[in-house]
């Protein structure tokens, strides 16, 4: 019975790992796929826009 409940758990553990590497593979083959030189363009656009600005002081009471 002991090792049903291990090989259960080693079966877990492995369906487990492989749904995540999975997800991992599946997610930097779509970028490189669909988001060519496009994907950090919202990031690097908000960056352009936050590097004139000043920072805040706060006040002191």
């Amino acid at each position: 019975m002991v090792q049903f409940f291990r090989d259960l758990l080693l079966l877990a553990i492995f369906i487990i790992g492989l749904t995540a590497f999975m997800g991992i593979l599946s997610h930097w083959f779509s970028l490189k796929v669909f988001g060519g030189k496009s994907v950090f363009k919202f990031v690097e656009r908000s960056k352009s826009f936050q590097s004139n600005w000043k920072n805040v002081q706060r006040r002191h009471q």
